[in-house]
């Protein structure tokens, strides 16, 4: 990093946890329903017919975490589990209609505050920097290099 300017990467750090809670709240959603919410995100994004093995790599979730989740989905007939047609022994997921919905209804909940926010508080310039920064914040969020933990210090 070539800047004369130091970076505060806590203050940027406390700036995003900021925003994603935010976002959070204007979901509508309580600590409960978000889990299950990024459970629904999570089967949009990789696609109907995902495994829970699956699902749980890509949330870093327990399997039995993972299993009240997706009890408690299946219960509210959000999602369809079915077994798998070439092995039994594997369960696909995906979602309803009706968990389509939902997942629709909190990410326009969330866009719509976020565009209000936006043409509030910030100029032209400024959304432009903000784009770039989204473009920014991609190529940080796909990084996959693990910080290695030294376990020798107290």
């Amino acid at each position: 990093m070539n800047s004369a300017k130091p970076l505060n990467v806590t203050r940027l750090r406390s700036q995003l946890t900021h925003l994603t809670r935010r976002l959070r709240q204007e979901a509508q959603n309580d600590p409960e329903s978000w889990t299950r919410m990024l459970v629904i995100s999570a089967i949009d994004r990789l696609g109907d017919g995902v495994t829970p093995s699956t699902l749980a790599a890509s949330e870093n979730m327990r399997s039995s975490n993972l299993a009240a989740v997706l009890r408690e989905l299946e219960a509210s007939g959000l999602i369809i589990r079915t077994p798998d047609a070439l092995d039994r022994r594997k369960v696909r997921i995906r979602l309803t209609d009706a968990g389509r919905d939902v997942l629709q209804l909190s990410r326009q909940r969330r866009d719509d505050w976020l565009m209000a926010a936006i043409t509030a508080c910030l100029t032209d310039e400024e959304c432009e920097r903000l784009v770039d920064a989204g473009e920014l914040l991609e190529r940080l969020t796909a990084h996959a290099d693990p910080i290695p933990i030294d376990n020798a210090d107290p």
